[in-house]
């Protein structure tokens, strides 16, 4: 098995690290050294936003998923939810190739957002402003940037205590990319998902979010599959899969019926989420024979 892994690795030089597990006991761990120690998870962000969303609800920062943004930001339209925003199904009528040019003109990222016409509220459609905009929800309700939120609520409580984390101009955390963080913390990360239920991980992140976020999926017209609370979904051998994706093909995957983690980060200028998740598949071929 191990070997055939090592092979796959090998013949692809764009992969730099690889992890794969079973129940958290480790079948490979193949490391490039000449890549950055901190690693730009790029959209995998956004799975990392969705785990803080659900520390904030258990420690009742937040009372629901369904609470209307208005009531937390109050220049927000009345009918968006959280709900809403962790489904990118906001409404927000821009396209997330359009996010660049919004916030590069922008002083203040929330505010522009929020005064984003409305078109199709209940529809996915991939954009990152919603992410932002629960990075601004974590910090007004709990009174910390998103990052020292994180922190002191996951990063810590596993042992993480290397990252960096962009902000806009305001101070408010990038929601959407702009977290920078190890392997072996991703490594951390993909554990406590693969183990949810099992160990102790309710005392970090709420068991029940992590199934709430990653059963209740919203149909897309990507191929990625649908999309949870920050989570792709498949399935695989007719059981469910997940997966954190970032551009060029960064990726942790969790295969909950067997207890497999998989975790991916590649060259993005070599490498992109087809291949990778090909490459995922291949290994999940290899460790289910």
């Amino acid at each position: 098995m191990n070997k055939e892994i090592l092979d796959i690795y090998e013949r692809n030089e764009s992969i730099h690290n690889l992890y794969v597990s079973i129940l958290n006991r480790e079948i490979i761990s193949l490391h490039d050294k000449k890549s950055a120690h901190l690693i730009n998870i790029r959209s995998m962000t956004k799975s990392i936003v969705s785990l803080l969303i659900g520390i904030a609800l258990k420690k009742e920062y937040i009372d629901s998923i369904e609470t209307p943004i208005h009531s937390i930001l109050h220049d927000a339209p009345g009918q968006i939810t959280i709900k809403d925003l962790l489904t990118m199904s906001s409404g927000f009528d821009i396209d997330d190739k359009d996010l660049y040019r919004l916030v590069q003109n922008s002083n203040d990222w929330v505010r522009d957002i929020l005064n984003l016409p409305l078109a199709g509220r209940g529809t996915f459609r991939y954009k990152g402003v919603d992410y932002h905009l629960l990075s601004a929800i974590i910090s007004k309700t709990t009174g910390l940037s998103m990052s020292k939120f994180a922190q002191s609520n996951l990063f810590s409580p596993l042992g993480i205590n290397d990252i960096e984390w962009e902000t806009d101009p305001q101070g408010v955390t990038v929601g959407s990319t702009g977290l920078k963080i190890s392997f072996e913390s991703l490594i951390k990360i993909a554990q406590i998902l693969v183990t949810n239920g099992i160990e102790k991980t309710n005392d970090i992140i709420p068991n029940d979010w992590i199934n709430l976020s990653t059963e209740n999926g919203i149909r897309t017209n990507l191929s990625y599959g649908d999309y949870g609370f920050g989570w792709w979904i498949k399935t695989y051998k007719d059981s469910k899969i997940y997966r954190a994706l970032g551009s060029g093909g960064q990726q942790i995957l969790t295969y909950p019926k067997e207890r497999i983690s998989i975790v991916i980060t590649a060259d993005p200028k070599k490498f992109n989420h087809i291949e990778s998740e090909t490459l995922s598949n291949k290994i999940l071929d290899i460790v289910t024979s």
